[in-house]
């Protein structure tokens, strides 16, 4: 494959631009940033006419060795593929000082990896044993000596302390009770056995050799079957009590058919007998139980507590499950009740729920009496310091309304807790700002970080590595070098690999590193102007006549996906703003983007036009409400106008986002609005958290 006579052109004035080795999906926004880039790698001196002119020289040469190498990578996986041996060992030799040299072996290794080319595996292992590239041949070799029963060899490959999948564990016990020590074997085994889960099918032989030979017990059947019920896997169950004796399967007939129906625990003589097997039942017939009906549960939990020796941790246990279960059943009076019948029990959960039902209630006296129940650590926390605070100036607005005289003490109170809170760069922080008429604190404070370090991190294999792979669209590849990079990294180099990465235009992890070394004061890192170029022009062109503006798509797409273009989640979401590819087909059609297929996605120029349309369509619809359009971006519009419908336009703002149902839907509102205030900060502007519209609404 050739890059051809144009690419070389465009890729040479891209690399002058905007820097070696940047992926096209960051280009147009490091060429906006190319002023930070150059900040960053210490070379901002270089203003004298003769001086550009022999970096621009020198660009030029790194731009065309960059295509030259990347033309000779593309050839070799020619080479491999047609087993061009002589060819290959050819370019190795002018690839010699290339990133990516280690990935044409691994490349040749895996074409020819059923033949196991031992000497070849041997020699990549020794010289790249601990990397992301040589671990991962690793893991190859040994799911194909796996499947191949070559278990002897598999024995030399496999590292215990190292490899954590299940599949090549399952093969490791199979090898070493063939070819090993069989009793350290029984004792892997016995662990891969007591789940509540199926295990792959590799385990399989293993399982059936240690069972022969007298490994499973009745005591260790039993515990399977009561796991495998609790995790609702009944088919498994089934199967794992066929291993019981009559007696013990009679008993787990039972056990399942309680957690189908829990009601019959209510029979309390049929299952209080003197035996672990019937405790067991009840244990999790009581569970079931509480999820259909968290009061029943309550009375049949103090009555087999009186004739079972519960542990102090099971009992703290299941009374947090209870009270979770009276919170989703919405049966306060019920909490409020186990509450006090258990004096020494505590579950900052319930707690927290407790106080949202108060305030959905509009109960200012209750609000503060469980905020006072939390732990000290967690009432100083920015939330619980708002609220409180907001909590006493409602209870002292109404005592005053009543007459009574004002409580100084309570007054200073009230102030100290929201001066305490506006210290914070959050949500809760710019909220209690806005009530004390205080300037937003956004504590922004660049890492402490050298040109030096920067060089230094940069230049090292693996980040080469990492970057080659990146700029060449190996992006798997790309991330696994770069965590295996990251992963012992002291917290100076944390910072530093944050740095590089945002040289690179690789956000995501920019951010990734920021965070990992808990360095949090860097807005520059962990809220990089990204994609700038885009979003200004959507926004400009979109939010003539709604609130959307460019902070708040940078802010979504922040929350996103930390700006990782090619992001996929479990759901099928893709990209920077994590569209589903049938909300961008029905978005593409009214918005005119060409859009053909999901992986169109992964495009930042795509991705960005049709969530930012999609985002605006929810301004739209919910009257320009900002928070309202977040959460209907996160949570669907349906719910949110469902939400809506319930509390029928009776709270104020801030009580309305606090007791949105979905804890994520709720933290994802909070860091869209806040994230719009900091946008608006890096950008050399000044945002409100809220615009009147906002504010005023009640919901």
């Amino acid at each position: 494959m050739s890059i051809g006579s144009t690419g070389l052109a465009i890729l040479i004035s891209t690399v002058i631009t905007t820097g070696l080795g940047m992926p096209a999906a960051a280009l147009a926004q490091r060429a906006a940033n190319n002023s930070e880039v150059t900040r960053v790698q210490g070379t901002a001196n270089a203003t004298v006419a003769p001086t550009q002119q022999k970096m621009k020289q020198r660009d030029t040469r790194d731009a065309e060795t960059a295509v030259a190498q990347r033309e000779k990578l593309q050839e070799a996986r020619g080479a491999i593929a047609n087993n061009d041996q002589r060819r290959l060992k050819q370019l190795k030799k002018e690839l010699a000082d290339y990133p990516l040299l280690p990935y044409i072996d691994y490349w040749a290794i895996s074409r020819d990896l059923s033949r196991l080319p031992y000497d070849d595996i041997d020699r990549f292992l020794e010289t790249y044993d601990g990397t992301a590239i040589g671990d991962w041949l690793r893991i190859r070799v040994l799911r194909e000596l796996g499947s191949r029963e070559r278990f002897q060899a598999y024995l030399k490959y496999y590292r215990p302390e190292q490899i954590k999948r299940t599949q090549l564990r399952c093969y490791y016990v199979d090898a070493l009770s063939r070819h090993g020590d069989k009793q350290h074997a029984y004792e892997l085994i016995e662990e891969l056995w007591t789940v509540g889960a199926s295990q792959p099918k590799e385990c399989d032989p293993a399982f059936a050799r240690w069972i022969r030979d007298g490994g499973l017990t009745p005591e260790l059947a039993w515990k399977r079957h009561a796991l495998s019920v609790q995790s609702g896997n009944l088919d498994l169950a089934g199967y794992i009590a066929t291993k019981l004796d009559k007696t013990a399967a009679t008993r787990a007939s039972l056990m399942r058919e309680v957690y189908r129906k829990p009601e019959q625990i209510l029979n309390y003589d049929r299952f209080i007998k003197n035996t672990p097997e019937y405790r067991d039942i009840v244990s999790i017939g009581v569970r079931r139980l509480a999820i259909r009906d968290a009061g029943k549960a309550n009375s049949a939990w103090q009555r087999y507590s009186a004739s079972y020796l519960f542990s102090d941790e099971e009992r703290d246990d299941f009374l947090g499950f209870l009270a979770l279960q009276y919170a989703r059943q919405d049966n306060q009076t019920g909490l409020e009740a186990l509450i006090k019948a258990n004096p020494g029990f505590f579950d900052l959960r319930t707690a927290e729920w407790l106080i949202r039902q108060s305030l959905r209630e509009m109960d200012w006296a209750q609000v503060e009496f469980w905020i006072n129940q939390l732990p000290e650590t967690d009432q100083d926390l920015d939330r619980w310091l708002y609220w409180k605070a907001r909590a006493i100036n409602e209870i002292l607005e109404a005592d005053s309304k009543s007459g009574k005289a004002p409580d100084p003490q309570r007054q200073a109170l009230a102030k100290t807790l929201y001066q305490k809170a506006a210290a914070e760069r959050s949500y809760y922080g710019f909220l209690a700002s806005d009530t004390i008429g205080k300037e937003y604190s956004f504590v922004d404070r660049p890492a402490p970080i050298t040109p030096e370090l920067v060089s230094n991190v940069a230049a090292r294999p693996e980040m080469r590595r990492a970057q080659e792979l990146q700029a060449i669209g190996e992006f798997y590849h790309a991330r696994r070098e770069w965590d295996y990079a990251t992963e012992k990294m002291s917290t100076e180099e944390l910072m530093t690999a944050g740095k590089v990465a945002s040289s690179w235009g690789w956000y995501h992890k920019s951010i990734q590193s920021i965070l990992a070394a808990d360095y949090l004061d860097d807005l520059e890192l962990r809220f990089p102007l990204a994609f700038t170029d885009i979003v200004k022009d959507v926004a400009s062109r979109m939010g003539k006549k709604t609130a959307l503006d460019s902070y708040l798509v940078l802010a979504v797409a922040r929350q996103e996906s930390h700006f990782s273009h090619d992001a996929k989640s479990h759901a099928g979401a893709m990209g920077l703003m994590q569209l589903l590819p049938s909300t961008a087909q029905a978005t593409a059609q009214k918005a005119g983007v060409p859009y053909r297929r999901s992986w169109d996605l992964l495009n930042p120029n795509t991705n960005i036009n049709l969530g930012a349309y999609y985002l605006n369509s929810l301004l739209s619809r919910f009257d320009n409400n900002r928070f309202l359009a977040a959460a209907a971006y996160n949570a669907g519009p349906t719910r949110v106008a469902g939400w809506l419908k319930d509390t029928n336009r009776k709270l104020p703002f801030d009580v309305w986002i606090e007791t949105i149902p979905y804890n994520e839907t709720r933290k994802y509102v909070q860091n869209v609005l806040s994230y719009s205030v900091i946008y608006a900060y890096r950008s050399g502007d000044k945002a409100s958290l809220l615009r009147d519209n906002e504010a005023e609404a009640r919901l």
